[in-house]
């Protein structure tokens, strides 16, 4: 049984997740070759589901031009303010271990929501392991009005830079 309230995200106000470069190696030691193909991962809807016996389901949406489906994963746990705030983090690093096909792989550190500069933030620490070397990374996020999909952000921008080689290179303007 359903209980509590969904938290849609509409496409026009989910910015497109922009890639940038840093790591060379994939997870056999290897160089990866990014394919000009997968160039963008496009973060299309996330939301919350509160749920009986206190119980959450946070989904993440993405599209990519490598995928034939959208890429959606979902993780389900305890309802609390944190534990949602980690599901949402978790599903969307779920979505981008699968999107890089298992050459990186995440733990998340912590999710936390705090004030700076008169602005609510979210700030989300995640370990990425890649080739046998592991790099701690943080993402900040703006809140305005949804904890989830800040947390989401947050998480983006942590690895942003990680994933990029794996996924390809941005599209150049012409």
């Amino acid at each position: 049984m359903f209980v509590g309230s969904v938290v849609p995200v509409s496409r026009s106000s989910v910015p497109r997740m922009m890639l940038h470069d840093l790591s060379s190696s994939a997870a056999d030691g290897e160089a990866i070759e990014p394919q000009s193909e997968r160039s963008r991962l496009r973060l299309v809807r996330c939301q919350i589901e509160r749920r009986s016996a206190g119980r959450s389901r946070v989904s993440v949406e993405f599209e990519g031009p490598w995928f034939t489906a959208p890429l959606v994963c979902e993780r389900e746990g305890a309802t609390c303010p944190g534990g949602d705030l980690r599901l949402a983090a978790l599903a969307t690093l779920d979505a981008l271990t699968t999107a890089t096909q298992g050459a990186l792989h995440f733990d998340l550190v912590g999710v936390k929501s705090t004030r700076a500069f008169d602005n609510s933030v979210m700030l989300v620490a995640v370990l990425v392991h890649c080739a046998g070397e592991s790099t701690k990374v943080l993402g900040v996020a703006v809140e305005e009005d949804n904890e989830v999909l800040a947390t989401v952000r947050a998480t983006l921008h942590a690895v942003n830079r990680l994933v990029t080689p794996i996924l390809g290179p941005l599209p150049t303007a012409k």
